[in-house]
């Protein structure tokens, strides 16, 4: 803005100056038009007094700068200074000659045909009634208007010299309030009356603006709020695949929690997976594809980002789905380990019972080969109570009109009395302590969390060994304890006693009768009732499981 003021004041002031001088120019040159005119009066009378004093007056003044010519009545010249009179053409028709014939003096200019310049003539009529008359070029005006201008034009360039200096310091000056006014303080006030409109349309767009970046920080914050509360990773990328926006979740199931602000997508995953789905996207086509870390699974969803149907980036949605993968393979071992356990018994029945259909069995033996066939039958039957209890367990189609209000100490006094000829069996001691706690739940499950417990601490015991239940109130929970000396857990294996058919020792365990769903009955029933498991264990020292379920 300083610039174009100082511009513009140098221009002005040059354009006026300029204009100045030819004006005066003008002026000038009228001037000095009449001054030489006066001169021409002046000199044509003194040669007009001069000739009366004799002939020779005039051989006198052929040397003198203006031009003097004599002609007579009938326009003859007679005499002239700067060209042959014999030669010259008649000059009675000339405006000054006929005018100082007339009136006594004429006057005129125009272009001479002889010398081919612009000359100003003064005539005068002399005694003799002859008429002289004085010539001389315009070009002396000329000449005295250029000895005026030399110095006209040093005080020019010094005059613009002057003005350049003073427009930079005026136009500082102008600017200056204006660059130093504040622009949000709505209480200021312009400098300059002529800014009113343009203080008012900034001091509404202000308004304007603010509004709107009200509006973009609520929108990010909200967009933010959302976003960062997606378990789901969310990455939204540019066609160079520069990273835009994420959240906090992307960079933890990428497995770039470290990663301090990346910029590409690639700093977060370099998998086969996760950049196939991205090129696809960016190639303006959807695209899902898995990815699997060392114990986790997820699906890499990205879609393109279109504008004016142009592919500018891409949205990429990273979903854990570890849980679903692991169910499914659980269900897939399920299966697996539901038909081997069904197959076993299943061979010994078809085994035994083909032995006795050909008669092949001593009749003596019948009675232990019938009994074979019960037990395995009855295994058979377990199994399948088991799964059965399970399936409605996963299924959530227990029934809630079932629920009642139990005490779970009774309960655990009921089930010592039902193991007991078992735990004396394994010469396992069982002691029941605490007091009478009531919960709000299915009897058949309450019954089923405590005897599997109790069974599996008697099962895994050691000889001359002791299981301890307590039943207790904490609070608002009902905490029922199952500890024993038996011979516990390995670390690596605590996370998965609770699995179907998962058993730590298989040598053990093959001496052990049981279908292998027990603890796992036992973890769906405690879900299912809104409770909690925690298990405590030392290998070869016992184990201590403890649920935790919410009092009546």
């Amino acid at each position: 803005m300083t610039r174009k003021i100082f511009k513009s004041i140098t221009s002005v002031s040059a354009a006026v100056l300029l204009i100045c001088v030819l004006c005066i120019s003008y002026v000038l040159y009228g001037y000095f038009g009449d001054i030489i005119e006066n001169e021409l009066r002046t000199e044509a009378r003194l040669v007009a007094a001069g000739m009366e004093t004799g002939d020779s007056y005039l051989e006198n003044v052929r040397e003198t700068r203006n031009r003097i010519t004599v002609i007579d009545e009938d326009g003859t010249v007679l005499f002239d200074n700067k060209a042959e009179a014999s030669s010259m053409d008649n000059h009675g028709d000339r405006e000054e000659v006929r005018e100082a014939f007339e009136r006594g003096e004429g006057s005129s200019a125009r272009y001479s045909d002889t010398f081919a310049t612009k000359t100003i003539y003064y005539a005068v009529e002399t005694d003799q009634g002859d008429v002289v008359r004085v010539a001389q070029d315009q070009s002396m005006a000329m000449l005295l208007l250029e000895g005026i201008i030399r110095p006209f034009v040093v005080i020019l360039i010094a005059v613009i010299i002057l003005s350049l200096i003073f427009s930079r310091i005026i136009s500082r000056r102008i600017v200056a309030p204006i660059n130093e006014m504040d622009l949000s303080d709505k209480e200021a006030v312009e400098p300059y009356p002529e800014l009113a409109p343009l203080m008012t349309k900034i001091h509404q767009q202000n308004r304007h603006i603010d509004a709107q970046m009200v509006e973009m920080e609520r929108r990010q914050r909200e967009f933010k709020t959302i976003t960062e509360n997606m378990s789901e990773g969310f990455l939204l990328v540019d066609s160079n695949m520069e990273i835009l926006s994420y959240n906090s979740a992307a960079l933890k199931l990428l497995g770039s929690e470290d990663v301090e602000d990346p910029h590409t997508a690639f700093e977060l995953n370099r998998s086969k997976g996760f950049r196939k789905a991205v090129e696809e996207a960016l190639k303006g086509r959807h695209s899902q594809e898995p990815l699997e870390t060392e114990n986790n699974y997820y699906n890499i969803i990205a879609n393109p980002a279109l504008e004016n149907d142009k592919v500018v980036g891409a949205v990429i949605i990273i979903v854990d789905v570890t849980e679903k993968e692991q169910r499914d393979k659980l269900r897939r071992e399920f299966t697996s380990n539901v038909s081997h356990e069904l197959k076993t018994p299943l061979t010994t029945i078809y085994g035994v019972s083909d032995m006795m259909a050909e008669g092949i069995v001593k009749q003596g033996d019948v009675k232990a080969f019938g009994k074979n066939i019960k037990d395995e039958s009855g295994r058979m039957i377990s199994l399948i109570d088991d799964i059965i209890k399970l399936s409605m367990l996963d299924e959530d189609s227990v029934q809630e009109e079932e629920a009642a209000r139990i005490n779970m100490f009774a309960v655990a006094d009921e089930v010592i009395k039902r193991l007991q000829t078992t735990a004396d069996s394994r010469k396992v001691k069982l002691n029941l302590k605490g007091e009478d706690t009531y919960v709000k739940g299915v009897p058949s499950l309450c019954d089923e969390i405590i005897y599997n417990l109790c069974e599996n601490a008697i099962k895994y015991n050691k000889e001359e060994g002791r299981v301890t239940i307590s039943v207790m109130k904490e609070a608002d929970e009902a905490v029922i304890t199952v500890e024993d000396t038996g011979i516990g857990i390995p670390a690596e294996y605590r996370d998965r006693v609770f699995e179907r058919f998962f058993r730590v020792d298989k040598s053990h365990s093959s001496n052990v009768s049981g279908t292998g769903l027990g603890l796992s009955i036992v973890k769906h029933a405690v879900l299912h009732m809104g409770g909690k498991l925690e298990l405590e264990s030392t290998e070869g020292a016992g184990t201590k499981i403890t649920v935790r379920l919410p009092a009546e």
